[in-house]
């Protein structure tokens, strides 16, 4: 009998991801994560509009060429084309990558329709084909699936000379990220993190520039084991509740020792980081 030599799921976070992405309760868990540190209007969309977005050079441009990877049920990049068309009356090429199917299901475009051409790929993003022209390129905290350096590659491949790739996730000491490190002891490999691209980046010596800021949110303290519970379900990809208690008060201490008591709130703190690739222009 011809033995597998595929890797398990149980022993990869990385394919644990991607299988918790595409059922259902891994789209609403993740969909109720981010409601609850970025609310319902997403702050952290706010915040690349307002700090990154609307300063990039390709706004010159009457249609711009997007690729979003990795863009769940498409909330973000709505936003993000429908502040772009309000401000500078621009048009859109979107190519929208979304491994999960129900998150594809969920994704609507009729509000975004009259000024943007979308087409949808479900697929894996390193099975996607793709162009190399795409003026702005999006992956925001969708590089954690990453198996390795190729798909950098292809990152990188996908802008036109004078584009950017735009890529937001946990900054590396960050709340959320050293809570990660404790909830994936059990895995034998580590999800692709913000400073596993850097140093791709860097050992390239392509240029880029990161902007930190801080993500901020309060939990009443009435409801704060609920709520954490929001962010464990997501974290363990639904595995938390199977945790052994050590494995549990552990979790606890550190949300202890990395949140502000303040009588009747607990307060948390997320550093987040926005990395920019440009792709130098043509000479001559």
């Amino acid at each position: 009998m011809k033995l597998s030599l595929s890797p398990r799921t149980d022993l990869s976070i990385k394919l644990a991801y991607r299988s918790f992405l595409n059922t259902q309760q891994g789209t609403e868990e993740y969909e109720e994560f981010k409601r609850l540190l970025y609310t319902e209007d997403d702050s952290l969309v706010q915040v690349l509009n307002n700090n990154v977005l609307q300063y990039l050079p390709t706004i010159s441009k009457d249609l711009l060429k997007v690729c979003d990877i990795g863009g769940g049920n498409g909330k973000r990049i709505r936003k993000i084309l429908k502040f772009w068309h309000e401000k500078f009356n621009m048009q859109f090429k979107l190519d929208f990558i979304e491994q999960s199917s129900p998150f594809m299901r969920s994704f609507g475009t009729e509000d975004i329709d009259f000024f943007c051409e979308t087409r949808r790929l479900e697929m894996l993003f390193e099975e996607a084909e793709l162009a190399s022209d795409f003026d702005v390129v999006f992956l925001v905290h969708s590089i954690f699936a990453f198996e390795d350096e190729k798909a950098v590659n292809k990152v990188l491949s996908l802008p036109r000379p004078g584009g950017t790739i735009v890529i937001v996730a946990n900054a590396q000491d960050s709340f959320l990220a050293g809570l990660k490190r404790v909830l994936d002891a059990e895995y034998e490999d580590s999800r692709f993190e913000i400073s596993d691209l850097v140093r791709v980046l860097e050992n390239r010596a392509l240029p880029f520039r990161q902007i930190q800021f801080e993500t901020k949110w309060a939990v009443r303290k009435e409801a704060l084991r609920r709520k954490a519970e929001v962010i464990l379900d997501w974290l363990s990809l639904g595995r938390y509740k199977h945790l052994a208690e050590d494995r549990k008060k552990e979790v606890w201490r550190y949300i202890e020792e990395n949140s502000l008591d303040v009588g009747q709130r607990v307060l948390f703190s997320e550093s987040e980081v926005a990395v920019l690739v440009s792709c130098p222009q043509n000479e001559g």
